[in-house]
């Protein structure tokens, strides 16, 4: 909103969960919406609203091809493996029998994950077949709470307090992030029904975070976390641009060539042979952690040492998508 003051663009704000969405965009070209798995209804109901929208014939981001995958890992898994992407082994069962099968020829440790969920949360190492089977109970059982995942945001703050200022922006966000987690908790069903496991690759000391906007890329380190495996969530970030694998960015392109996304980030990891896998990937990401990076490279690999918005780089992407429609 702010960058739309300042180069005097005309906008209105519309609440995209009103029953009268469809009337109030007649009078308009895009359509800016950043929906995210915290606020229950948008998750439930931000895909099919953006569908509406984008029968209109109205400019969207995200539109369907970048964001009805979100935070679903179980729809990436198949999405990446149909374009053959380089995703590190991955396998879902949705019946209990077959799981159990695998489980008794599988060599351990594996990943177990949710297919929701960001910054590690839901993510479990399974050490053996034992502990599997007790995970394949659960998840064709009882199944797993989805309040787990927000409480594992709230330790994502935590971590974050240190930082200066950190401490009174967590404070102040405490009543509205308490009244998120009961809705989320009312209106989210239990994750069960599905078993789903990645092959764990040691020795990555960090994972490398990629995020195509357009035809810009942003690349950045993670460390892992102290005595841990997991790196998503850490918040140790290394913006060093020769750190990044020039490689991790050309799939990134290639990838999102494919799916014709406009906007998505991707966590690659390295496996055995130093080769980078895709880990998984997501249209929603820390726009600020994308804002610190000193630069971005364009489709040629070519450096250009300048820090952009996300949200500038996007909304520039959607008014070039408005003036050639």
């Amino acid at each position: 909103m702010e960058t739309c003051l300042q180069r005097k663009i005309p906008f209105k704000q519309v609440n995209a969960l009103n029953t009268n969405i469809i009337d109030d965009i007649q009078d308009i070209d895009g359509f800016l919406w950043h929906w995210v798995y915290r606020f229950p209804h948008e998750t439930l109901f931000a895909g099919s609203i953006l569908a509406a929208l984008e029968a209109t014939g109205v400019c969207v981001f995200p539109n369907t091809a970048t964001c009805w995958h979100y935070d679903d890992k179980v729809a990436q898994k198949f999405l990446l493996e149909a374009i053959g992407a380089p995703l590190v082994k991955t396998r879902v069962f949705f019946n209990k029998n077959d799981t159990l099968e695998w489980i008794q020829n599988a060599h351990f440790p594996k990943v177990f994950k949710l297919r929701k969920g960001a910054g590690s949360n839901q993510v479990w190492k399974i050490h053996d077949a034992r502990e599997a089977e007790q995970f394949c109970m659960k998840a064709f059982g009882e199944g797993f709470v989805p309040v787990e995942r927000a409480l594992g945001d709230v330790k994502v703050k935590l971590r974050k307090m240190i930082s200066p200022g950190g401490t009174l922006n967590f404070l102040k966000k405490i009543p509205t992030g308490l009244k998120n987690l009961k809705t989320q908790r009312d209106l989210s069903p239990r994750e069960r029904g599905y078993f789903y496991i990645q092959d764990f690759i040691p020795g990555n000391k960090h994972d490398t975070r990629i995020t195509i906007i357009g035809n810009r890329a942003f690349g950045f380190c993670r460390r892992v976390r102290s005595n841990d495996w997991r790196a998503s969530g850490s918040g140790e970030l290394d913006y060093t641009p020769n750190n990044v694998s020039k490689r991790c960015i050309e799939i990134a392109f290639d990838i999102a060539s494919k799916l014709k996304t406009q906007s998505l980030a991707f966590d690659f990891i390295h496996d055995p042979q130093d080769d980078p896998v895709l880990l998984e990937i997501s249209y929603a990401f820390s726009a600020d952690a994308v804002y610190n990076c000193p630069g971005h490279w364009d489709k040629n690999l070519d450096w250009i040492e300048e820090q952009l918005y996300p949200q500038d780089a996007i909304l520039d992407d959607l008014l070039t998508e408005i003036g050639s429609s």
